[in-house]
């Protein structure tokens, strides 16, 4: 008898399936891949480095998720984490890089992008012989000159209009037609105008052009033109990394993404990383920074105050449709959730008209009543009020159904000890229903907290953060919060577009929601490990 004691089982290693879904998923990844690599050469021509690493480990990730025998969790894991780095990480990672650059306006090329544009760049100057014999002939294709100067050098080809596109193939053959005399009556096809066509068309003469090699050929009287070269401006030495300017005559040297002149910044310039300059300007610089620290205080309060008032208003409205005397429960609930259901920017955009100054409705019943005009959006106070009492409107149906649930949830038997204990109904809210309500709902006031910190779209469509800061040293409004501040700054300041800026403040704003967010959460669990059980 064979002892088998500690002996390994047998174990049957996986195999495919050549089943018709094993095909599908086969031709899917298969497409997945052909996209990632036709990708290759535009990320590399790009020098996007890191999407291009990003996408490769997705690659990956979906070829052995789906692929491999041994990877069954995998596939249900992999789409989420795909969308988790394309959406979530990249972002993160991108901004944040974005942040240590001097990415804005006028810096927004890659260096050799700037290099072609400036090499493109040519200077016209007037060439040896400015001054030209012109001679006007008509033909099959309109109208051509003939110009020649003093050492005899002619030209003859078909004229165009100075705002046209060159052509090509302008200048047509005259070797068998001597041009070293008088100018010829005729050449091939084309019969020299005379005097009165001449007077006839004398201001349309000024506006042709004929292309000829390194330039072109201007008429300025019916008898005389000009030759106008084209030479090229700017020349990059790879050697040196520098450009030489040919009109200023110097040489210009890299400075921080720019072509420096003898002094004189060149536009346009490129992008480099500058390291941590950009939240040195945004801490250093005395107008930035007491505009940041001015719009983060209301920022907080905003936040806060949204939370802490939808919260009161959705509890107070789900305790009292808790209530076994209370008729029409099911009437008041879908009465409360009709704002919910209006997509908040459409309620949003009403609530402004309905709060303007001289035509909005709300200051219409106010005098009916008796009263004065409020001005609901040009006050700083009155502002802040309007924003508040907007966003509790738009946020108490979301507070009043996680409560609804919240409370339902609550056993009786805990309220009605109480009750026989003595314990009044403030008492029992507070110390019993209210804590237990935390342990579930805290989590949700956290995100609703983060939400309402970026809440750009109530403050964008109700306020455009204003009214102004008089005296501001940069444009901020009185209701601005960080993210509407950012895009002020970096985006709508009339001054181009500082990305760079803007996604270092955006950084900062991640960083603090994170930290208020940690803190909460460590709120949370000692709510649970008190009252959770």
């Amino acid at each position: 008898m064979t002892n088998n004691e500690g002996a390994t089982p047998n174990r049957t290693a996986p195999s495919f399936s050549l089943s018709p879904g094993f095909w599908l998923k086969l031709v899917v990844v298969g497409l997945i891949d052909a996209a990632f690599i036709a990708a290759i050469p535009v990320l590399v021509a790009n020098q996007s480095w890191m999407l291009f690493g990003l996408l490769g480990l997705n690659v990956l990730l979906i070829n052995w998720a789906y692929l491999s025998p041994r990877s069954n969790a995998g596939k249900w894991l992999a789409p989420g984490l795909v969308f988790v780095t394309i959406f979530v990480v990249w972002p993160i990672i991108y901004t944040g890089y974005v942040s240590v650059t001097n990415w804005a306006t006028g810096n927004v090329l890659s260096q050799q992008q700037v290099i072609t544009n400036l090499e493109n760049e040519v200077i016209r100057v007037d060439g040896e012989g400015t001054s030209l014999e012109l001679a006007i002939y008509d033909g099959p294709e309109g109208l051509a000159f003939l110009a020649r100067q003093q050492d005899g050098t002619a030209y003859f080809g078909i004229a165009r209009q100075s705002s046209a596109e060159p052509i090509e193939d302008a200048l047509i053959d005259t070797s068998g037609v001597d041009l070293t005399g008088d100018l010829p009556d005729t050449i091939n096809d084309y019969t020299r105008l005379g005097l009165r066509d001449l007077l006839g068309i004398a201001g349309q003469i000024e506006a042709l052009v004929l292309d000829v090699p390194g330039g072109v050929i201007q008429a300025q009287t019916t008898s005389s033109a000009r030759l106008i070269q084209a030479g090229q401006r700017y020349t990059y030495d790879e050697a040196t990394d520098t450009l030489y300017d040919a009109v200023r005559d110097v040489t210009c040297i890299t400075e921080r993404g720019n072509f420096v002149c003898d002094g004189q910044r060149l536009d346009p310039g490129w992008r480099v990383v500058t390291g941590f300059d950009n939240y040195q300007r945004i801490f250093g610089d005395q107008r930035i920074r007491s505009a940041f620290l001015k719009v983060f205080n209301w920022n907080i309060i905003f936040a806060v105050m949204s939370v802490l008032l939808t919260f009161t208003l959705g509890l107070a409205l789900a305790n009292a449709l808790q209530h076994d005397k209370m008729r029409g429960k099911a009437f008041y609930r879908s009465i409360f959730i009709i704002p919910y259901a209006i997509p908040a920017f459409l309620s949003t955009i009403v609530w402004r008209g309905l709060l303007n100054t001289n035509f909005g409705q709300v200051n219409s019943l106010i005098e009916s009543l008796g009263g004065a005009a409020v001005p609901w959006l040009t006050d700083p106070t009155w502002a802040k009020i309007a924003v508040l009492a907007v966003n509790t409107w738009l946020g108490f149906p979301y507070m009043f159904l996680i409560t609804s649930g919240a409370l339902q949830a609550i056993p009786n038997e805990l309220k009605e000890a109480a009750r026989v204990d003595g314990a009044s109904a403030w008492r029992v809210f507070r110390s019993i229903t209210l804590p237990l309500l935390l342990v579930s709902t805290a989590p949700l006031l956290i995100g609703s907290f983060a939400f309402n910190f970026n809440n750009f779209v109530l403050i964008f469509l109700l306020t455009e953060g204003g009214p102004p800061v008089i005296g501001a040293p940069v444009p901020i409004g009185e209701t601005d919060i960080l993210i509407s501040f950012t895009f002020d700054l970096a985006v709508n300041a009339g001054r181009g577009n500082n990305f760079a800026l803007g996604s270092a403040i955006v950084i900062m704003i991640f960083v603090a929601l994170a930290a208020i967010s940690a803190f909460s959460f460590r709120f949370t669990k000692r709510l649970e490990s008190i009252y959770g059980n």
